[in-house]
Order: C-alpha cells, then sequence, then structure tokens
C-alpha cells in the first residue's frame, strides 16, 4: 500500500474501483438494460427507490492517483474523471433488484438523458470520485462535464462526488481543491451538489462552503464491518450474552502492518501480555487460532477480510480496544513515514495538520461493544464526537487528543495506556459494567448500524442479505 498501509495496491485498487465490465448485475445495472424490458419484473421495487447513482464508463482513473507508489500524491498529470470504490454488498442476489448504481457508457450522455425523463420523479446524482491526493483532480476538467450535463436540460440530475476510502488533506502546497470546486460550480445550483468523503475535517469545511449542498461524512466501513464473515454467528448484542461475567483480557489491541506507532504501543502493551489480546502480522504476531497462517503482503482478499471477524470468543472476553489508527502522525506527509518532513508543506507559515480521518480500526470497536482508546490523529476524539459517537473519559485521560505534537501526544497515549493495565480486573470490570458505561455502548452500536444500514450504495443488498 505504498508507504502507508491504508494505500490500496494496484491489484487492491483494480478490485475496490468499480469495474465496468465484471461486475454483479444485481447490485450494478447499465442504464441501457434498466430502460429495456430486462427491468420490468423489478417495477415494484425500482418504483420504490428515490436516487440513483449514475458512474460514467469516461470516469478512467482511480481515486488513489491512478498509481499506488510513493509518488501517488504528486500525479498531477491527470485528467480524466475520477471513478468511485464504493463497498459492495458480499453475496448471491440472482433474481434480486438490490442496485444502487447505475452505469453510462455514452459519452454524449444521452442515455442519462433518457433515463431522467423516464422517471422524473426520482433523483438521479451523476457520480465521480474524488482524490486521496488533491493533486489528482487539478486538471480535471469538471466545467465540461458541468456543460455537458447542462446541455441535458433535466431538472432531476444532480452531481456527486464520492471517496469513502482514504481523505488525508484537501490542499498540497499551493493546490488548494476546496477553491477549484468553488470556482468549477459557481454556476452549477448547490442544491444539487452533493459530497459523500470519509474525512470529517474536509467534510466540515465543504459544508461552509456549500451551505446549500448535502455534504456528509461518508466511509465504506461501516458497511463492509457490518457485512464481514461470520457475523451471523454473533448476537444481537454482545454484553447481553456474555452478561455481568468477568472477562479474562484487559484489552485488545489488532496490527496488521508495520508502522512506528504501532510498534511503539505493541511494545508497552507486550509487558503484560498475559492481561491482552493482540496481533502485529507483519512481525509474526498473530491471535491464537487465527484463520491466516502467515503474512500476505500480496493483499489476498481472504486475509484482508478476515481482519473484520474477530471471533465471539474473543470479543466477548475483553474490556477494551486500542484502535492504532492507519494514521497518527499529523505533522508529516501520510506519504512517507519522514517525521522530519511536512509533505503537505507550510501555508502562511503555519503548517498543516492532517486530521479528521478515521478508519475501521476504531468503529470496529463500536460494533464489538467495547471502549476505544485511538491511538490517531490529532483531535480524533473530537471529530467522533462531531459525528455522535460517545467517548470513555471513565477509562483514559483524554486530554491527548488535542495535542498536535505527534512526540508529546504519543507519550501521553503510552502513559494512559500503562495506567489502565495497572488498574486490578476488578476496578476495571466494575467500570465497564456500569450503567453509564452501558449506556454508551449501546448508543455507539445503535449509531454505527444505523449507518452501516443506511450505506448509499449497499443498504438494499444488506437489507436483502440480512432480513431487516
Amino acid at each position: 500500500m505504498g508507504m502507508v498501509e491504508s494505500h490500496r495496491s494496484k491489484t487492491q485498487q483494480q478490485v475496490n474501483m468499480l469495474d465496468y465490465e465484471a461486475h454483479n448485475d444485481a447490485l450494478v445495472w447499465w442504464i441501457k438494460e434498466f430502460n429495456s424490458k430486462k427491468s420490468t419484473p423489478y417495477k415494484n421495487t425500482i418504483d420504490k427507490i428515490d436516487t440513483f447513482f449514475i458512474v460514467s464508463t469516461m470516469a478512467k482513473s482511480d481515486d488513489m492517483g491512478g498509481l499506488s507508489n510513493d509518488y501517488s500524491q504528486q500525479l498531477e498529470d491527470n485528467t480524466q474523471l475520477v471513478s468511485i470504490s464504493p463497498y459492495i454488498a458480499e453475496g448471491n442476489f440472482s433474481n434480486k433488484f438490490v442496485a444502487k448504481i447505475l452505469l453510462s457508457n455514452d459519452e454524449k450522455l444521452l442515455d442519462i438523458k433518457d433515463l431522467c425523463e423516464k422517471y422524473p420523479d426520482k433523483t438521479f446524482y451523476f457520480t465521480m470520485g474524488i482524490s486521496t491526493f488533491p493533486l489528482n483532480d487539478k486538471n480535471i476538467s469538471y466545467e465540461n462535464i458541468i456543460n455537458k450535463l447542462t446541455e441535458l436540460n433535466v431538472d432531476n440530475l444532480h452531481i456527486c462526488f464520492v471517496n469513502g476510502w482514504d481523505m488525508y488533506t484537501d490542499s498540497y502546497k499551493e493546490f488548494n481543491r476546496l477553491e477549484k470546486m468553488i470556482h468549477c460550480f459557481r454556476d452549477w445550483p448547490h442544491t444539487k451538489l452533493k459530497f459523500l468523503m470519509c474525512n470529517n475535517k474536509i467534510v466540515r469545511t465543504y459544508r461552509k462552503a456549500f451551505p446549500d449542498a448535502d455534504v456528509q461524512y461518508y466511509t465504506i466501513y461501516h458497511a463492509r464491518i457490518f457485512d464481514s464473515p461470520g457475523k451471523k454467528s454473533f448476537p444481537k448484542r454482545i454484553v447481553e450474552k456474555s452478561a455481568n461475567q468477568r472477562r479474562k483480557k484487559k484489552l485488545i489491541c489488532l496490527n496488521n502492518f508495520e508502522k512506528r506507532h504501532r510498534t511503539e504501543v505493541v511494545d508497552i502493551i507486550e509487558r503484560y501480555k498475559d492481561d491482552i489480546f493482540y496481533s502485529y502480522r507483519q512481525k509474526d504476531i498473530y491471535l491464537e487460532k487465527e484463520i491466516t497462517p502467515k503474512f500476505k503482503r500480496s493483499f489476498d482478499h481472504n486475509f484482508m477480510r478476515n481482519q473484520d471477524s474477530i471471533s465471539y470468543r474473543i470479543i466477548s472476553n475483553t474490556y477494551s480496544w486500542i484502535a492504532n489508527e492507519t494514521l497518527f502522525y499529523g505533522n508529516q506527509n501520510p506519504g512517507g513515514e519522514d517525521p522530519n518532513h511536512n509533505g503537505w508543506g507550510v501555508y502562511s507559515d503555519n503548517k498543516q495538520i492532517v486530521e479528521g480521518f478515521i478508519t475501521e480500526k476504531t468503529f470496529k470497536a463500536y460494533y464489538y461493544e467495547l471502549p476505544v482508546l485511538v491511538v490517531g490523529l490529532p483531535r480524533t476524539y473530537m471529530h467522533l464526537r462531531s459525528l455522535g459517537y460517545t467517548t470513555f473519559p471513565e477509562f483514559w485521560d483524554e486530554s491527548f487528543d488535542i495535542e498536535e505534537d505527534d512526540t508529546i501526544r504519543l507519550e501521553l497515549i503510552k502513559r494512559q495506556i500503562i495506567n489502565y493495565l495497572e488498574k486490578p480486573f476488578e476496578e476495571i470490570h466494575d467500570i465497564f459494567w456500569s450503567k453509564q458505561v452501558q449506556e454508551k455502548l449501546e448508543h455507539n452500536k445503535n449509531l454505527f448500524l444505523t449507518t452501516a444500514k443506511n450505506d448509499p450504495f449497499s443498504s438494499l443488498a444488506l437489507k436483502e442479505k440480512y432480513g431487516y
């Protein structure tokens, strides 16, 4: 994954990015087929769907910048529209209609015009990716596509930008992507503009810049975790099944790829190895009876997928979760590990601090009903609370969250981990089963589930698959 483990390899990117040739035709339909008799058997279902996302085959660039190497953030020669990488629910949906994505292969977009006119009461979003690395979008001519959409002269056609995987910042050196967006969409009605983005700092900035647009925090991870293998073996509420029993471990900390902040945390918790569950796959440290016996750098799908499926036996026997996030060092380029280099540049003599990017490493704690200590970017807790999640000062002093000096913040976090692990089991047990903590765990679980079930691209498939 390049120099940060969140980067998708070329092989993995081809799997995640919407494939126009090989796709699940229950989940992704060509417009020409959707407008034909082929969709007739599903008319009742289609009538109930208010919105669809249209992706044009003109969108050929991938949202990681075209290449997955150390220089992918510098590919400013891209001029192609960026495609999207939604989470597509897994399963067999034969003879079902669960699609929210429609594909257009007409460069004049006339198939979109026909679609909008055939279904005037539905909203269709012409959907493009917004890139992980801002320079990948620098030379894209949004004005050109806006002109084409305007010429179609249909009222129910909107525009949507999506990135639910990786977004670190919206600026790179002299280039500010938001300023480009404001300029390009100056004549397009903002009420017909949607942004679905996985960085909460960027989301909040765009909401101020586009107050009439629909700007939402969106990540693929809620739906992916909810749809994880082994899910059906879990009870509806883990804490209800496990009741008030004493658990065997104080925390669980799962790690795949080697990163400096993870190594420092693991070096601390290993001193308490009898009281914890932990893994560090790149260092050949695995959970007991873990499905995949060895680390695979090739991003084997089954290997990467089982990280979302921790056994009930383990989850129900620990009191807390440490999330060693993808990014920790907010003062440096996420594409590199050099702590002395601010790769995102200097603006008005102020360093740009990367923040607001949160991954499945944190969100899994909410699904598994555990208090979480996040080893992540500055103000991660602030962003989590703004998304509606509650945090757990009952277990840890969270004041480290506002510390921008990465070295100091990491030391403060390590101190909190040690303080927690020095507590006797009885004290941790009483805090965990307190009414206040249990109410928070239930709140976070419910918010997580609501978010997963309302995934904009897989909601119909997930509902069909799990029958809720």
